[in-house]
């Protein structure tokens, strides 16, 4: 069994020597510099490796593990571990492509701030099980566990590179001590409906006039909350009996600017746009609030920052004719979810300037989505026509996260087994 060899002392000392007092033995000309031990193996390819150690079973250990890889073939040479985690991350980077360029800009976003960030100056063989953990930790004190679980199957994919390129023998992200405390990218849906139709009803006057029917658009036409600040009047065609809403358009970011997009997942050349059918009672609706509330014309860049320039008539604007800013209304939206006793407040501080309420993701404006997805299926919609209303390619994935028991769905279910026996009788 090979041994690490010892730097500071010779091994075959000549007669006479003299011994140093510390050690009692013969002083090599490196002794007392650098790291004392030094293992010293062969690759695959018969070149000589070595590395330095200060502890005898620092070096033993290295040793060994490194003659164990070269007999069962998953040798990798130690110094490609010295290679940073910045480098593989921007490497990972520059090879992701996507049709929609504020997707990449969304990833390279989310490498920089918390990946980069707070990693990227380790070298690959530092990151262990227990450097994840503890980034996993950190993660979670400032953002929620969605987009943690975001950020983490990038870290993954990242290192999973790397151990394919043979910088370094395995995935920390994929060990076991990992995968018990990794975040994960969605809940289990829950079964009641986040909020119920009776409190949207609550709701809505809690809300500015101006923003009001945007409860409407969302429970009655399943419009996310950017398409709903994208709505135009001329996306429904009033002149017709039967009126359907062409769902073609949101108001999203890119880097910091408000621009125009196709709907989650579009791109120029597949808008993913849809058609929902409007009831006249909703059409009435928004009607007479863009009697009281007339469209305002904003332009904004289409889909990037650089995009052209597009002019839309939007439906809900701001005193200042500009399209809603998205955090402001999520502030209103709170404060009317704390004025209907939904959520608490968990300071004094006024709407909109620093009060806070307690975590409320499910209750948040795409509730509106799921509680459209729940009364439809509910009134006998099948998951094929939702999901197509709801702009999503899996029915599957319709049914697992956006139905929930809506009020008054066991006593539809009491009644229908009811019928079916007074029928047989």
């Amino acid at each position: 069994m090979a041994e690490p060899y010892d730097r500071w002392h010779k091994k075959r000392p000549g007669p006479g020597e003299e011994k140093c007092r510390a050690h009692g033995k013969v002083p090599s000309r490196e002794h007392g510099r650098g790291k004392r031990w030094l293992a010293r193996w062969r690759d695959p390819n018969g070149q000589q490796q070595s590395e330095s150690f200060e502890r005898y079973e620092d070096a033993r250990q290295h040793l060994t593990r490194m003659l164990g890889t070269v007999d069962d073939g998953t040798y990798i040479a130690p110094k490609k571990g010295d290679t940073l985690l910045k480098a593989v991350a921007k490497q990972w980077l520059e090879n992701q492509t996507f049709d929609n360029p504020r997707t990449y800009h969304q990833y390279e976003s989310r490498v920089r701030n918390h990946i980069i960030e707070p990693l990227g100056d380790l070298k690959l063989r530092q990151i262990k099980p227990s450097t994840i953990q503890t980034w996993i930790k950190r993660r979670l004190q400032v953002l929620d566990e969605t987009t943690v679980g975001l950020i983490f199957t990038h870290l993954s994919s990242i290192l999973a590179m790397a151990v394919d390129d043979d910088l370094i023998p395995k995935n920390p992200c994929e060990t076991g001590s990992v995968k018990r405390v990794k975040p994960r990218r969605s809940k289990k849906a829950a079964k009641d409906v986040p909020l119920s139709w009776e409190q949207t009803d609550a709701l809505r006057p809690h809300l500015p006039e101006c923003y009001q029917a945007t409860v409407d658009c969302g429970r009655g036409l399943g419009m996310r909350q950017g398409e709903i600040f994208g709505f135009s009047p001329e996306d429904v065609n009033w002149l017709q009996k039967d009126k359907v809403v062409h769902i073609r358009r949101q108001i999203t970011h890119d880097r910091g600017t408000l621009v125009f997009a196709p709907p989650k997942g579009g791109t120029n050349d597949d808008p993913k746009d849809r058609f929902v059918p409007v009831d006249g009672e909703l059409a009435m609706l928004l009607t007479e609030h863009m009697r009281k509330h007339p469209p305002v014309e904003v332009t904004l860049p289409w889909i990037t920052k650089g995009g052209d320039p597009v002019t839309v008539r939007l439906v809900f604007t701001t005193r200042e004719r500009k399209p809603p800013n998205k955090n402001y209304f999520n502030y209103l939206w709170k404060g009317a979810l704390e004025a209907i006793g939904a959520i608490k407040a968990i300071n004094d501080k006024p709407v909109g300037k620093g009060r806070k309420w307690e975590a409320c993701r499910d209750k948040m404006m795409h509730a509106l989505r799921h509680l459209f997805a729940s009364e439809a299926i509910n009134e006998g919609v099948d998951v094929y026509t939702l999901a197509d209303l709801l702009g999503h390619e899996d029915p599957a994935f319709t049914l697992r996260r956006y139905v929930h028991r809506v009020t008054g769905a066991v006593e539809k279910a009491r009644k229908a087994i009811g019928r079916r026996y007074r029928s047989a009788a």
